[in-house]
Formats: C-alpha cells, structure tokens, sequence
C-alpha cells in the first residue's frame, strides 16, 4: 500500500489523498482485527479474503459511511494488490469484492434560485469568499472540483483561455480540461495573482496581540462549502441511525434558550460541476461541447490538441453559460464584478498581492 501511494497514485492519480485516507481507514480496520484475534499479527496478502473484506464493509458501514465511499476504501486495497502482483512484487493478487448494494450515483443538481442563494451566502462573509470565487469557476467551465482548487492563474491562465492541466503535469484518466474564459467570469479571474482559490486564515500577532489574517491556497473546501450551503438554506436537519432527527444543545452566549437542528448541506463542491452539465443540457448546447469542457476525451489527436485555438471552440458552452448567468441575474447581482462593490473587492485583492 505504502509503496502503491508513493509510486503510483501521488504522481498520477488526481486526488490521491483520498486513496491515503482509505488506506489509513485500513490500517485500522486490521488494528482492531489483530485486537480481537481475527488476524495472528500483521494482515499478509493471504489475510485477504473475502470474508475480512466483508467485514471491513459492515465496519465502515456501521460508521455511517456512504456505500460510494466505502467503494472508494476497497479500492484502496484492490488497486495495490493488483499493481504489486503486474510488477511481479506478490504472486498473485486477492479477489478483493466490492461492496454490495451499492447506491447509484445521486444526481442532485442546484436550481437557478439555489445558486444565487449559494452566491449570496459565500459573498456576505469575507472568509466565505472562497467559496464565491470557486462556485464562479465551476460554474463558468464545467472544470473538476481538484482542478479548480489548483488552479494557478499565473500559469494556466491566458489569451482568454483556462488550461486546467498544469504545466508540466500528466493528464490522468480523469482528463483536464482547456475552456475559453466566459465574460461574466473574466473580470474575477483578473482580481489577484496566484492560486485562484485563496482562503483567508485569521491569527493573532504575538507581537501586538492584533488579529491578523493571511489569504492561503486552498487543499480542500469541504467544511466551508458546507457552512455556505447551511448559509444560503440548502440543507435538512440530520437524523441519526434510525432516523430520529438530531439537535443541538442551545448556545448561551448567543442567548439561545432552545435547542437548535444540526444542520448538514445538500450536496457537495461537485454538486456545481453537475449541476452545470444539467444547466447545459436544459440550454440546448451541443453534447460534445458539454463533454469536452467536462474533460472527456473527444475524436483525433489534432482536434484535442489544437480545436482549443479555433475562435468557435465551445462557443455554444460559451453562450449556454451566459445565458445561465443571465437568469442568476434575475435574483442577485453578486457574480456580477461591477458597481460600488468594485473598489472594495479591487482593495482588497490589491492587498492579498502584498500579503503574498
């Protein structure tokens, strides 16, 4: 596994970290089997059967776990065994089941209200800005959630055009994608250099005892994301095991006197790259432009290589998203990078520059 993560996924998986999570949610798992006996001492690869992997399934399932994510854990143990065995490292590799009754994907999209909402809500806290500029992003190009959090506007951004690939990095199975700037989101991508998905960490000066704060590139976007979409009235009150709805003690130094709901949001970061293709689709843009923005791979070499140079590349995606952003404009104006707001924004980019 150590070896798997280190060879192989950092250098070409897109998000090995939730391979390494997985492998970490393994490690337990046979910590605690060795605890009740069920494992002699350390799991070999003849330890793998399908009765331990059954076995890990129900644990991970007894975590409240998703069946998608424990799918994901297995693959974290399969993958390895599969790719120690190709390089003649084990004599063979396990059948490694996956999990059962599994659920299909969820589809959940966000509607037009729902985004200005989401907007809105990432807009009115300045260390929410984050999620307001990748939202745009996501939004504006169909892109992947990862490729979004690494994109460097210094290096893939120009001549109105976005290349999510990364100089210098491998394109993988899940492709990265080159698509023209939108003008609604231009003027966005303009404001700072750098990363483009900044968050702002707040600290105290040792010094002055002042409280600071600092703009940082963002890893990961999974808890702001969720704040936001509670935020903006995206969410239900979350229910334990059998269903019984959860609260929340009250809070007295807000003055609370009654317990409150827990609150989770509906979806996630990726909701928005579906949620664009569903917008699309409803948009009338030609199948393969949606999917080429998306990164699928399209016909022939040439035109992968070279249709982006074309002045009507995705120009249909182009429209089908202005046109997304025109009826977000029917309830907010806070995609919108003009107005009085303007001097504020531009201030304070003027400062994430020198605080970089």
């Amino acid at each position: 596994m150590a070896d798997w993560l280190l060879q192989h996924a950092v250098p070409n998986l897109s998000a090995p970290d939730r391979y390494a999570n997985g492998v970490q949610h393994w490690l337990t798992f046979f910590a605690e089997e060795q605890a009740q006996g069920r494992l002699a001492g350390p799991p070999t690869v003849a330890d793998v059967t399908t009765a331990l992997v059954e076995r890990f399934h129900a644990w991970r399932a007894q975590q409240g776990v998703s069946g998608h994510t424990i799918a994901r854990d297995t693959a974290a143990l399969r993958q390895p065994l599969n790719w120690a065995w190709k390089r003649n490292m084990i004599a063979s590799a396990p059948f490694v089941p996956d999990v059962r009754r599994k659920p299909e994907p969820r589809e959940l999209v966000y509607t037009v209200e729902q985004i200005a909402a989401l907007l809105e809500a990432a807009w009115a806290l300045e260390e929410r800005r984050h999620i307001h500029m990748f939202a745009m992003i996501m939004l504006s190009t169909n892109a992947r959630v990862e490729a979004v959090l690494e994109l460097d506007k210094d290096t893939q951004v120009r001549d109105g055009v976005i290349y999510f690939n990364a100089p210098g990095r491998n394109q993988t199975k899940k492709r990265r994608s080159i698509v023209p700037i939108a003008p609604t989101l231009a003027p966005w991508l303009e404001l700072y250099s750098g990363r483009a998905i900044q968050w702002q960490r707040r600290y105290v000066d040792r010094d002055t005892g002042e409280h600071r704060f600092v703009y940082e590139p963002a890893a990961s976007i999974k808890t702001a994301f969720e704040k936001t979409l509670v935020g903006a009235g995206i969410c239900r009150q979350q229910t334990d095991a059998s269903g019984t709805p959860i609260w929340l003690p009250p809070r007295a130094k807000l003055g609370e006197t009654v317990p409150r709901p827990k609150l989770v949001g509906l979806g996630s970061p990726n909701t928005l790259r579906h949620t664009t293709s569903t917008e699309m689709h409803r948009r009338g843009v030609p199948e393969a432009q949606i999917e080429t923005a998306a990164g699928h791979r399209g016909d022939g070499t040439n035109k992968r290589h070279y249709r982006h140079l074309r002045p009507e590349y995705l120009a249909d995606f182009i429209d089908g998203v202005e046109s997304l952003w025109e009826d977000v404009g029917k309830l907010t104006k806070v995609h919108l990078l003009n107005g009085n707001r303007d001097r504020k924004i531009i201030d304070l980019a003027a400062g994430r520059r020198r605080l970089r």
